[in-house]
């Protein structure tokens, strides 16, 4: 087997990149709504100079933790880890849990055609008794034909 041209699936490849990709554009939208509804407010705050100050702190944090690489992935890792949680509650992820429940259905559908093979059985034998029901009549009607003759 070639294993050259193998390349892993990125995370937004995978389906829980899929899961963060809905998640983080929704928290995006709601993240842009609820900064335009309280934009009045804070404009309100940046008025006082202790506030102001306040969330310069804040806001300076927020960047902080924005370009550290070492917050970042971790961030990045919780997030992953948030978004393979929730995948993992409606999908399931997990190639050994995957294989296991194929067995379970290749299984069924063994069981299945095992009693469809030995309902084919039974129908074999019903036809193989009327056949040689069949030729015994024709054996009977033959005879009787031969002796109605003499």
């Amino acid at each position: 087997m070639d294993n050259q041209d193998f390349t892993p699936k990125t995370f937004w490849q995978r389906p829980e990149g899929t899961t963060g990709m809905i998640i983080l554009a929704g928290l995006l939208i709601g993240g842009g709504y609820l900064l335009y509804t309280a934009l009045p407010v804070l404009i309100g705050l940046a008025a006082n100079t202790l506030y102001l100050a306040l969330m310069l702190l804040a806001l300076a944090a927020i960047v902080y933790m924005v370009l550290d690489p070492k917050m970042r992935n971790l961030v990045g890792y919780m997030y992953k880890s948030f978004m393979r949680w929730l995948t993992g509650l409606f999908v399931q992820i997990d190639p050994i849990g995957i294989l296991k429940s194929y067995v379970e259905d290749l299984e069924d559908n063994l069981s299945k055609m095992n009693k469809q093979i030995n309902k084919l059985r039974g129908q074999m034998h019903k036809l193989k008794e009327i056949i040689f029901n069949n030729k015994k009549a024709i054996e009977d009607n033959l005879q009787l034909a031969s002796k109605a003759k003499e």
